[in-house]
């Protein structure tokens, strides 16, 4: 009996150091995400019906491979209304990043027809996780950056928001012109004439002759 005891503690002084470095292995791996400090804004007055890109710069600041996924939501306080989640387009469900990696992820900004005009505030919210060993759960983290725009209430230059009668009208209206243009230019010349009808003939030869 005495010497089972002494064997198992030899034994079990291996199985601890074991233990003891796969938990201070895992305890060193850090999950990190960042993202940039300037607002996401348009250089200019946003307009309705109208599209326009966004860039947005985000790092892996862990040290585990991390899926970076983003989202819109209203976490300043501030002036202006808050920005529709579905105005804001992605390019994908998430980012793949190694550590300490850099990306310039690109958004769209989508204003509807029919938005109101003014300003508007919200946040992009940039969450990385990264999932852990078998049997661990996935850790967490997220960064936010402000996102803010101006609507017009004139319309973009140069845009037309003709019916789509109209446009069949300019349409037809430039075909004729082409046409007669063309017929003019190709010398051609269309003379019409009226015909005498049968009677006036027969009229005409029963006249006496002189």
């Amino acid at each position: 009996m005495h010497l089972r005891r002494l064997l198992a503690v030899p034994l079990a002084v291996p199985v601890a150091l074991v233990a003891l470095a796969s938990f201070t292995q895992t305890s060193d791996a850090s999950v990190g995400v960042g993202v940039q400090a300037s607002p996401v804004s348009l250089g200019s007055m946003a307009h309705r019906g109208q599209r326009y890109a966004l860039p947005l710069d985000v790092v892996n600041t862990g040290t585990e491979a991390e899926a970076l996924s983003m989202r819109v939501e209203r976490l300043t306080r501030g002036p202006g209304r808050a920005v529709p989640p579905s105005w804001i387009q992605f390019a994908g469900p998430a980012v793949q990043l190694a550590p300490g990696k850099a990306a310039r992820v690109s958004l769209e900004l989508v204003v509807p027809g029919g938005a109101t005009p003014g300003e508007y505030l919200s946040d992009i919210v940039v969450s990385g996780a990264a999932a852990g060993q078998p049997g661990m759960g996935n850790l967490g983290v997220a960064a936010a950056t402000k996102l803010e725009f101006s609507v017009s209430s004139a319309p973009a230059q140069g845009a037309f928001s003709f019916p789509v009668w109209m446009w069949w009208a300019i349409t037809v209206l430039l075909l004729l012109t082409v046409t007669v243009f063309g017929v003019r230019r190709s010398g051609l010349r269309i003379r019409v004439e009226r015909g005498s009808s049968h009677r006036d003939a027969v009229d005409h030869q029963g006249e006496p002759h002189g």
